[in-house]
């Protein structure tokens, strides 16, 4: 059977296409995947992990970290204490059905689902761990008496980053739904594992948060709107052209994870 029995146009990406314009967008833009405090970015010794970039980074002088704030300590205020961080995304690639690029973990039930894809990520990270001399150098401020009002400003203590990586896999799907009353192509996250986290608890709460935040942000900032991907243009002054997905059915799956690839299905309408 064709790819356009059932539609007027067919359209697809490959897994390894998407997964060379991520490697290289981190290779241009290390920035969006590196972040730290100003005292780590600054000192290439102290990273978790190297970042390799393309020469325009250095020809254009653009960062290669995004400088955060420091990490506060929960319950210092006298004066607030404030410690060094270095959290870098140093792999992500994407695998689509049937999956022969990523090699799922026994908790996600391999081999991948039909119509669902896989990716992995890799995260290296630590905090600046201060040393007991340099916490006792911290000068201990007075609380507040009556009506005086003062500004204490934080301490931001420098110390040793203990470096740790995690392998992280994702399984998913996409799906259309409607957001903001347009109808969308969305990303779900159905599945996450964290490798090697124990105990089991701690690996639950950091599956729960990285799994709502990754959905979240699929939602709120990766939604593709159809619009911006079909659209109508004049033909000759004559008449009109419309691009919009085939429906399901006649399509069986629209947009389609399989063979490798994310596949679309597109009708094309004409009218005055």
């Amino acid at each position: 059977m064709a790819l356009t029995d059932n539609c007027d146009l067919y359209v697809a990406i490959n897994e390894n296409g998407i997964n060379l314009v991520v490697q290289h967008i981190m290779r241009q833009r290390p920035s969006l995947f590196n972040y730290a405090t100003s005292d780590i970015a600054a000192d290439q010794e102290l990273w978790c992990a190297p970042v390799d970039i393309t020469s325009d980074v250095k020809k254009y002088g653009n960062p290669i970290f995004t400088v955060s704030n420091p990490i506060p300590v929960l319950g210092a205020d006298s004066p607030p204490v404030e410690l060094s961080f270095c959290a870098q995304l140093t792999k992500a690639s994407i695998d689509f059905h049937p999956g022969n690029v990523i090699s799922l973990p026994s908790e996600l039930n391999p081999p991948l689902q039909k119509q669902h894809f896989a990716m992995q990520f890799k995260i290296c990270g630590a905090i600046g761990c201060p040393s007991e001399k340099d916490v006792d150098t911290i000068p201990v401020v007075p609380p507040q008496q009556g009506d005086k009002q003062t500004t204490v400003p934080p301490v931001h203590v420098k110390g040793k980053l203990n470096c740790f990586c995690l392998d992280i896999f994702v399984v998913g799907h996409f799906e259309r739904t409607v957001i903001l009353g347009k109808e969308c192509l969305l990303g779900k996250v159905d599945r996450l594992d964290i490798v090697d986290i124990k105990p089991d608890g701690l690996e639950q709460n950091l599956v729960c948060y990285l799994k709502t935040t990754l959905n979240l942000v699929l939602r709120q900032k990766l939604a593709i709107p159809f619009e911006k991907m079909f659209l109508s243009f004049p033909l000759f002054n004559i008449a009109t052209i419309t691009l919009s997905p085939t429906p399901n059915p006649p399509v069986p799956n629209n947009p389609a994870v399989e063979d490798d690839q994310l596949k679309a299905f597109i009708s094309m309408g004409v009218g005055p």
